[in-house]
């Protein structure tokens, strides 16, 4: 099975950064709190196979930086 790649139109591309700016804006944003409170809701599930400790280490790293913001 082959498999090509194929350039996305620039008109697509445009037409789908459309869509998920307005997608955000009808979203809006959600307080500190709430974030907060979801996350401790979430369900916690074993990591993929892939995924090394330091990768995993270094994901909340990335995680822990930007909710600190």
């Amino acid at each position: 099975m082959d498999k090509k790649l194929q350039a996305t139109p620039k008109k697509e591309i445009i037409d789908q950064e459309q869509s998920f700016k307005t997608l955000l804006q009808g979203l809006g944003k959600a307080s500190e709190s709430r974030i907060k409170s979801v996350l401790a809701e979430r369900e916690v599930v074993q990591p993929e196979a892939e995924l090394t400790p330091e990768v995993i280490t270094s994901l909340q790293q990335q995680i822990g930086n930007t909710t600190r913001v």
